[in-house]
């Protein structure tokens, strides 16, 4: 009795701590960063075969989450995050998780984090259209200078948030989760176990285990994202800058070729331009259109944009 009586005792305190939901906020939003770097790893290795996964991350991403997601949702009732530090969605109204609520979660989960982000690329691609002087149409250019008063506002109002959760003011730490009128509460223990011996039997499908494996690979790939994150910004941020700056790579056969002209006009290179990720040297204009056009080095092949310019000064200028 004694030992039961201690169970539900732990169970009374429903409400997670701030700490508990911002861990899995953060856990979240560490995802697209991270398989970010794997995929342009593999796309600097094999750029003819992974060159496309770069150019249609956010397709291959919004796919990627809404598979893992949706699963979460539909077995444990919350996000891969959420359900990795043990908390579950539950309704402000009905304490149930309905259909309707996994519907609308699914959504703000997998489909509006892509056209936020489609957006935000979309403004920044104007701004610099805008800066290079080309014609930016007026709503264009007041919709990307609107976009940081917009973010600064919901950056404010999670941080009201946060506060009145912390202060008990209210049950839901998030603004999406306010209007979804959700809130997290503890993940109740009930997993499916097995032993080799029920393996062996046929009582266990191989779809079972190879799915258990799969799911157990992400939460336990999760941890080791969070601790890669913290062990950058916090361990070793310091060490990185003392590393000994490595010698440049040795000419290919492409740079004399390519010497003191722009591989893409041939002509002497005009405000010339460095893209990092190769090396190479373009005119300003020529390599801005041609990034604009097809998201690559011209002569490597490596993916590349325009965030990967480095503008060169010489004597002349």
């Amino acid at each position: 009795m004694a030992a039961k009586g201690a169970h539900i005792t732990q169970n009374i305190e429903i409400k997670p701590s701030l700490f508990e939901v911002l861990a899995a906020d953060s856990l979240n939003t560490t995802f697209y960063p991270a398989i970010k770097r794997v995929v342009d790893f593999l796309a600097t290795s094999k750029p003819a075969i992974f060159g496309g996964l770069v150019r249609y991350y956010d397709e291959f991403y919004m796919l990627f989450n809404g598979l893992v997601q949706g699963y979460y949702l539909n077995r444990h009732g919350g996000s891969l995050a959420e359900v990795f530090y043990g908390l579950t969605r539950i309704s402000l109204r009905s304490k149930t998780f309905s259909e309707r609520d996994r519907n609308w979660s699914f959504a703000v989960l997998v489909f509006l984090p892509y056209a936020l982000g489609k957006l935000e690329k979309m403004c920044d691609h104007w701004k610099e259209d805008y800066e290079s002087g080309k014609q930016v149409s007026v709503e264009r250019r007041l919709l990307f200078r609107l976009v940081p008063f917009v973010k600064a506002f919901y950056e404010s109002v999670k941080l009201i948030h946060y506060v009145s959760y912390l202060c008990n003011a209210t049950d839901t730490h998030s603004p999406s989760l306010r209007i979804l009128r959700l809130g997290l509460t503890y993940l109740s223990e009930e997993e499916e176990t097995w032993s080799f011996k029920d393996i062996f039997q046929g009582k266990i499908r191989l779809a079972t285990i190879l799915s258990t494996a799969l799911l157990r690979w992400l939460e336990l790939s999760a941890f080791f994202l969070q601790f890669i994150e913290w062990w950058q910004t916090e361990a070793n941020i310091g060490d990185l800058s003392k590393l000994p700056i490595p010698d440049a790579p040795g000419p290919d056969i492409n740079a004399s070729k390519y010497a003191n002209v722009c591989p893409i006009c041939l002509q002497k290179h005009i405000i010339p331009t460095a893209v990092s990720v190769s090396g190479y040297v373009y005119c300003y204009r020529c390599i801005i259109d041609h990034l604009q056009k097809e998201s690559r080095c011209p002569v490597t092949k490596y993916p590349a944009t325009i965030k990967d310019l480095i503008g060169i000064y010489t004597n002349e200028d």
